[in-house]
């Protein structure tokens, strides 16, 4: 299985300063996604923390948000949208108390975070804005595990919900992946679908932005 590069390195001292980030490009084909969207799991300290920077991200730029996650993540335009949103929002780790230390990220991890902040600005219960969606306007898919991803999120949307709203690296978490496993077997049958539980987490709730913000194009 393919190791995500994704780790919180704290250190030892305190004080002020932006966060570093790691802004090296993720190749393409981008392993995560290509290789059966195989995906190693992260630490869940690691996984809340992006999930805070990525919430401070959405409410500083979510029109830019908006814009790169909605794009082909095959492309350079997508990743170096990515990289540009981490490095025009440093800020938010000083504003988060997030001090001397770095956070590495590869493209897919940090995506999924900017993809429930987003989702998660909306009121309305995400289960039925994602039901109503099944039913609309299709979003594009840009891989194999993309494709069984959006299968998921138009086939079980009380579920999908249900993952999103867990805490990364919760025993909750694992039960509402566990449980989404068999439709994305469904959704892809002539698919070894290898993921982790961040990984499932992470290909679906892309794919499920995109299919919301469909509806809206």
């Amino acid at each position: 299985m393919i190791a995500l590069a994704f780790a919180l390195f704290a250190a030892a001292q305190s004080g002020g300063g932006a966060v570093p980030m790691d802004y090296t490009p993720t190749p393409w084909p981008d392993p995560e996604r290509e290789r059966d969207g195989a995906i190693s799991k992260a630490d869940p300290k690691a996984r809340q923390t992006m999930a805070l920077f990525a919430d401070c991200v959405v409410d500083t730029s979510p029109v830019k948000v908006t814009d790169v996650l909605t794009r082909d993540f095959r492309t350079s335009e997508y990743r170096n949208g990515l990289r540009n949103l981490a490095r025009a929002n440093e800020g938010c780790g000083k504003r988060l108390g997030i001090r001397d230390e770095t956070l590495r990220s590869s493209n897919l991890p940090f995506a999924a975070a900017l993809a429930e902040a987003m989702m998660a600005r909306n009121a309305a219960p995400l289960k039925i804005r994602i039901a109503k969606a099944a039913s609309g306007k299709e979003a594009a898919t840009f891989a194999p595990s993309d494709k069984v991803a959006m299968c998921v999120a138009r086939s079980a949307p009380d579920d999908v919900a249900g993952l999103l709203a867990t805490v990364p690296g919760s025993d909750a978490e694992t039960t509402a992946a566990n449980g989404l496993l068999p439709v994305a077997r469904l959704c892809g049958p002539d698919l070894k679908l290898e993921s982790s539980v961040a990984g499932l987490r992470s290909i679906i709730a892309t794919a499920t932005f995109r299919l919301l913000a469909a509806q809206e194009s």
